[in-house]
């Protein structure tokens, strides 16, 4: 039986793409743009943590419900935890700034008043099942902290309100954090930019 050559090219051609790594679309931090190492990894979670984080806090509840729901009795949990942030939770599983860089030119955010996180694949800021919190820092002040963010900023990109003149005068670091909990494996997602601020407000 003879076999074409297109059929045999167009085989060997599927086989190869079902071999091909795939990128996990979430997100990643649009402004001020972070720099990714990777990135076609670019929008992927760094990492996932559980209930194990904290038994005490977290251990015998129910994390199997709706994403927003989830959401709800994290929030309801954390509240009652020893973290007085997102951030002391979160920087030990991951230090420094996750998959992305520091060693780049600072973004400018002078008279801007937001940080914006976005999914293009799917045209939403943050996917619509991933309800968590999500915090953002500029060096040693946080600047902004949501028990759901996936609820609370449903535009596209998403438009987190930053006050950059009250937090920064010169070059800083701004880190954004995010816990998806919609799995019991709650995924990690942290974002590093280097920003500059030519406005003198910042706080002492």
């Amino acid at each position: 039986m003879r076999v074409s050559l297109f059929v045999v090219v167009e085989s060997i051609g599927t086989m190869l793409l079902s071999f091909a790594p795939t990128v996990q679309c979430h997100g990643y931090l649009s402004f001020p743009a972070a720099v990714y190492r990777d990135p076609y990894t670019a929008t992927s979670f760094v990492t996932t943590i559980s209930e194990n984080i904290d038994l005490s806090t977290f251990g015998g509840k129910k994390w199997n419900d709706t994403p927003a729901l989830n959401a709800a009795m994290f929030a309801s949990s954390f509240r009652n935890s020893s973290y007085s942030s997102l951030r002391e939770m979160i920087d030990p599983v991951v230090p420094g700034c996750g998959s992305t860089r520091l060693d780049v030119a600072p973004v400018n955010v002078t008279g801007a008043s937001e940080a914006r996180w976005q999914n293009d694949e799917e045209h939403r800021g943050f996917v619509d099942s991933h309800h968590g919190p999500c915090e953002i820092w500029v060096d040693e002040h946080r600047a902004l902290h949501n028990d759901d963010c996936r609820a609370a900023f449903t535009s596209y990109p998403a438009h987190l309100p930053l006050d950059y003149d009250a937090l920064c005068g010169g070059e800083c670091r701004l880190t954004f954090y995010w816990l998806a909990l919609h799995e019991a494996a709650w995924q990690v997602y942290k974002a590093c930019a280097p920003i500059v601020n030519t406005n003198n407000a910042k706080l002492a």
